[in-house]
């Protein structure tokens, strides 16, 4: 059998679907990137062109991946929209992409925020900031989508330099020092990634990058640990996890807010999709044999995350904290490997996502007014900023974990599918998390409630546009709440196919 004849040929997607509609997705924003640079940018008025055009990329890549999500919800666990097509043959590496119940709602996911991040850039943002944007968006769909593990890397590769040049050129004071140190840290997990990469190729006794090929390859048991090991720290890297997280939460304060919440919703969700799929997907056996020291750093890095906001003074770097203490019950999830903390992991993923796209803008509307982010001088917003006040609340119990709203339903999940083989971590880990999220209510209640100081007293309320985007994530946070089903049933299809099909 020939190495063209192991991988799966381009199958049929569900209603009959075009199969380029996965490509698509990944490659429409690098084509609207290239196009702007021909658009010219001088005056206002070619600048707001150049807005507009970004945000209609970004509502068209929306609009396919609703249509695809519709076309998909009826499959059973297998990948979807599947493309295989020829692309460096002599080594074994093919272009194949495709999603099922793990990788669809991320991708959807990443379609709603890229948007909202567009719509909140400010009009004076320049051509190279929204080519940038729209090439980081490619990258991101991109990694959800591959299914060879070279194509993966470069995709992966893919997202670093655009991140590091928004947070370098457009973010705050000290912006170049969180740009650096986020490159450094990428640098050192892609180094990771790629040596796990290359040991499995020259291990595995078929010669293929191919993701679906390689699952059926028996490795020693030892080779199988160390790729599961290197795989796992670049991924917890991303994710971020403690100690590894300063360059997360330095970038999140310094990032200007629609590079933030790219950031904190979408780009740390990277790491928690590669230990699902690669590690608990491809490695089961392997990744089991080290889960207790998982475990371990899934409860140091909500713990932390507790102990470091109740002494955080910074408004968005408290966001960042949330964000860390929900990637830590992710972790958790992926340590027990069943299917209800899956599943959980998965929404509460995609919650996240919804929820630190909310708290980062309404956090920026807050520091823009108040001209600071400490939130020791702020206080009694609530006189001039009702509207920023009442989402704020909502923001703050979405991160709690309301009943209600969205991120209840994967905290739930996760505690329920941990708890039968992690009876002390994982009260320990929930306990975490709601003291981070307990802290949040007392930062809203420090800087909307109590005794305004008087050069806030003219501050304005949210204005129309940042009122849309709110209400609009708020919207699809309080949907998923009331209605989880929407995102469940085929995430519950896909996560059962990958714990039953064993590791490598």
């Amino acid at each position: 059998m020939t190495l063209l004849q192991a991988i799966p040929t381009t199958t049929a997607t569900p209603a009959a679907l075009p199969t380029l509609l996965l490509s698509a997705i990944v490659w429409v924003p690098a084509l609207a990137a290239l196009a702007l640079l021909f658009f010219p940018s001088r005056t206002e008025l070619q600048r707001q062109r150049i807005r507009s055009f970004a945000i209609g990329a970004t509502a068209l890549e929306l609009a396919f991946a609703v249509f695809m999500w519709y076309g998909f919800r009826d499959q059973s666990g297998t990948y979807a929209y599947e493309e295989t097509r020829s692309w460096l043959t002599a080594i074994g590496s093919s272009y194949h992409l495709g999603v099922d119940g793990v990788g669809m709602p991320l991708v959807l996911l990443s379609a709603f925020l890229f948007l909202f991040a567009v719509l909140a850039s400010s009009r004076e943002q320049s051509k190279e900031y929204m080519i940038l944007l729209l090439v980081l968006e490619t990258g991101v769909n991109g990694v959800f989508a591959s299914l060879d593990y070279l194509l993966f890397f470069l995709f992966w590769q893919m997202q670093a330099v655009p991140m590091f040049l928004l947070i370098a050129r457009f973010g705050g004071q000290r912006r170049l020092a969180a740009a650096w140190k986020f490159l450094a840290v990428d640098i050192a997990g892609s180094a990771l990634l790629l040596l796990a990469i290359l040991i499995l190729y020259f291990k595995a006794p078929v010669r293929t990058f191919d993701i679906v090929t390689l699952h059926d390859v028996a490795l020693p048991t030892a080779i199988a640990t160390l790729i599961a090991w290197l795989f796992f720290i670049a991924f917890a890297v991303k994710l971020p996890v403690f100690p590894l997280h300063t360059w997360f939460i330095d970038a999140q304060a310094e990032a200007s807010a629609p590079v933030a919440l790219i950031l904190g919703g979408v780009l740390v969700k990277l790491g928690g999709y590669g230990i699902i799929r690669v590690d608990v997907g491809e490695f089961q056996t392997a990744f089991h044999n080290f889960a207790g020291a998982v475990v371990v750093i899934a409860v140091v890095t909500v713990i932390w995350s507790a102990i470091a906001v109740l002494a955080q003074d910074d408004l968005r770097r408290v966001v960042g904290y949330v964000v860390m203490s929900h990637m830590g019950l992710v972790l958790l999830a992926a340590a027990a490997a069943a299917p209800v903390a899956l599943n959980g992991a998965i929404v509460l993923m995609v919650a996240d996502g919804l929820t630190a796209g909310l708290l980062v803008l309404l956090a920026a509307a807050i520091v823009e007014r108040t001209g600071t982010s400490s939130v020791r001088a702020m206080g009694g917003m609530a006189a001039r900023m009702g509207k920023g006040a009442v989402l704020s609340i909502f923001g703050a119990l979405a991160a709690i974990g309301f009943p209600g709203l969205a991120g209840f339903v994967g905290q739930f999940l996760i505690v329920v599918g941990a708890y039968p083989t992690h009876r002390i971590a994982t009260p320990l880990t929930l306990l975490g998390v709601l003291v981070v999220a307990g802290a949040m209510i007392v930062t809203v209640q420090r800087i909307f409630f109590g005794a305004i100081p008087e050069r806030l007293g003219r501050s304005r309320d949210l204005g129309t546009l940042e009122l849309a985007n709110t209400i609009g994530l708020l919207s699809l946070i309080v949907l998923l709440g009331v209605l989880p089903a929407i995102l469940m049933d085929s995430i519950n299809f896909s996560v059962i196919t990958l714990l039953s099909r064993g590791g490598g």
